[in-house]
């Protein structure tokens, strides 16, 4: 009872902290990868496109990840979840490097008859000292955790045969999970990857969620994780090692103080 009063408690305060980020102007470049195929693809471009344009972006697209620096984009979107179309050894190169040097980056996977993309994505975990990820099946429906929850009031999604995370997952936490601790979102937000410890990266192993024609929960929270990479703030996981109370505060402080030097980087940058 002690630990789940203590995460409560540290979950407020990290919000208190997200509230004034997620309210920054979001401006800027934002690249969509893709695959460059008709169909769901096209189809989650445009959409993608339309949220990330409301939200104040200057958007662009690209057929693969493209040559040189990544580093002026504000967002990576790489929606392509085809097994034809895995992350390379250079995509990871070239996101990790952008990972490093503080980029926000969303990564697309999908269902388990699509493991060879799953796989890839696991190895992009890997590489930027985010731990290991195990894949499985999780229900359709899940909750959508705190700091997600926000800044558009959203509780449940549905998604359409997704694949997921097993707990834990890895190093991150959960964005979303059913009742068995499966989720098909996840989040590793800044100082959990050792090799990218000023990046943020989100994995959402459904492609249907992105979708035009996707229903009212999900178009928010496309919505809201626009939002948090606009600002990411470090994501308490939902379960943690046992420590002593002590250990559990310093713990707290140094989150606390790693949010604060987040906001405060984002705030020189809209600047």
């Amino acid at each position: 009872m002690k630990r789940i009063a203590f995460l409560t408690v540290l979950q407020s305060l990290l919000l208190i902290i997200a509230v004034p980020a997620l309210g920054l102007a979001a401006t800027g470049p934002v690249l969509i990868v893709h695959d460059g195929t008709v169909g769901i693809e096209a189809d989650v471009l445009g959409n993608l496109t339309t949220h990330l344009a409301a939200a104040g972006y200057t958007v662009s697209s690209s057929v693969g990840v493209p040559a040189g620096s990544l580093a002026a984009n504000k967002q990576i979107w790489d929606v392509r979840f085809n097994n034809t179309t895995p992350l390379t050894a250079a995509d990871i190169t070239a996101y990790s490097t952008y990972l490093a040097g503080g980029g926000s980056l969303f990564v697309m996977g999908e269902n388990t008859g699509f493991m060879t993309r799953d796989n890839s994505i696991a190895a992009l975990v890997t590489a930027v000292g985010g731990g290991t990820l195990t894949i499985s099946t999780p229900a359709n429906s899940e909750t959508v955790q705190s700091p997600f929850t926000g800044p558009n009031p959203l509780s449940t999604i549905t998604f359409l045969a997704a694949a997921g995370a097993t707990s834990p997952p890895g190093k991150g936490a959960f964005v979303t999970k059913d009742g068995s601790n499966i989720g098909a979102s996840v989040v590793f937000s800044p100082g959990t990857m050792s090799a990218a410890t000023n990046g943020s990266l989100i994995l959402v192993f459904d492609v249907n969620f992105l979708q035009v024609g996707a229903d009212a929960n999900s178009q928010t929270f496309t919505d809201n994780l626009i939002a948090y990479l606009a600002a990411p703030v470090p994501v308490v996981a939902a379960t943690v090692p046992t420590v002593s109370e002590w250990g559990m505060t310093v713990m707290a402080m140094l989150m606390l103080g790693a949010a604060v030097v987040a906001m405060r980087r984002r705030r020189r940058e809209s600047l």
